[in-house]
């Protein structure tokens, strides 16, 4: 099979990076996914022949096309003999969703005709993809409100190399250290400035999903980081309402705090547990899963989903404080948590049920 070569007006065009990745490393990445593109790909700037790739755009391309050998050659008499294709058409096709082979297609056509891609069109590819790492299973708040404020972050931080998304997932920690402090240190500012910190936590918290989909650095590790400091962040918010409410004199707030505290941790337990144990992630989702379980559920059972999914519950929580009905949040948050952990315990006990052996019944 013909060299793919891979030409790039510029260097500055190869290496610009396109949400988070230089664009050269991307146009390789895609070149990686087509079944039988093994060979050696010559990389291509015919604007500058001397062109030398930096040590991060090497090691981009090195990780996202680990089995394709490539060198990188500015003399357009590389050219010859090779199947030429369009770096930048191609990197801005695959941000617009189309299939790689129709990209490639794409990009064989514009490096025919000669067309050449500018940094703006780069932008809006990278804008794309940041764009398409929403999750079909987001929340009302989360696909509203959350994911557009997130993305923006993201297009942001993406530009600034070394970030990574367990980077972004520390900064949600952060976040969640700072309205905990901000709770526990007492008064209506504290609990004002808590509750704004606990909805920021909830908008910040997709930001390391979103890196990690469009660079390719998702992983298990990760995810289960991810699903810790939510649940840590969920947690300390709760600790934080009950010792505002302690120091108050709200007896019964507290109590009522306790209450969920306990259910939620017990129910968090019990979940991650399960999830280890079936080798996978350590998640939270085990209920939504189980009322999912056919891909379908009624709409009041999805409304209920919808309702006390994190993103809702957590503005739906500072609102509430926002609003000076924190004694209300806490006793409305017991009864919630009660009735979670009873399905939740109901939920993992069928799964238990479902998945022992059935005795095999011996012929009469």
């Amino acid at each position: 099979m013909a060299d793919i070569i891979l030409t790039f007006s510029g260097t500055t065009t190869a290496q610009y990076r396109v949400a988070g990745l230089p664009a050269v490393a991307r146009a390789l990445h895609a070149v990686a996914r087509i079944e039988g593109f093994n060979g050696t790909c010559r990389c291509i700037a015919l604007a500058d022949p001397d062109w030398t790739p930096d040590e991060r755009t090497r090691a981009e391309c090195a990780r996202l096309a680990p089995h394709v050998a490539v060198t990188f050659d500015g003399s357009a008499a590389a050219a010859v003999g090779g199947d030429v294709i369009d770096g930048e058409t191609l990197v801005m096709a695959l941000a617009e969703g189309v299939a790689d082979r129709a990209a490639f297609a794409q990009a064989r056509s514009h490096a025919a005709r000669g067309q050449a891609a500018t940094l703006r069109d780069l932008r809006r590819a990278g804008r794309r993809i940041v764009a398409a790492t929403g999750k079909a299973g987001d929340g009302i708040v989360s696909r509203y409100l959350n994911r557009p404020m997130s993305q923006a972050i993201t297009n942001f931080l993406l530009r600034m190399p070394g970030l990574s998304p367990n980077h972004a997932t520390l900064g949600t920690a952060f976040l969640a250290l700072c309205m905990f402090a901000a709770l526990v240190g007492g008064g209506e500012a504290g609990a004002i400035a808590g509750a704004v910190l606990f909805q920021a936590a909830s908008v910040f918290d997709g930001v390391d999903g979103e890196m990690a989909r469009a660079t390719f650095r998702t992983s298990r590790q990760g995810a289960t980081l991810d699903s810790m400091v939510d649940a840590m962040t969920n947690l300390a918010f709760l600790i934080g309402l009950i010792v505002a409410a302690r120091g108050a004199g709200d007896v019964e707030g507290a109590v009522a705090g306790g209450m969920t505290l306990i259910a939620l941790a017990l129910g968090l337990a019990l979940m991650g547990g399960r999830a280890r144990a079936n080798g996978e992630p350590i998640h939270f989702d085990v209920v939504k899963k189980a009322l999912r379980h056919d891909g379908k559920s009624s709409l009041v059972v999805e409304a209920a989903i919808r309702l006390t999914m994190r993103d809702f519950l957590a503005l739906a929580g500072a609102v509430m404080v926002l609003a000076g009905f924190m004694h209300a949040l806490l006793i409305g948050a017991a009864v919630v948590a009660l009735v979670w952990l009873v399905v939740t315990l109901a939920v993992l006990v069928a799964g238990v049920r479902g998945a022992r052996p059935r005795p095999s019944r011996s012929a009469a």
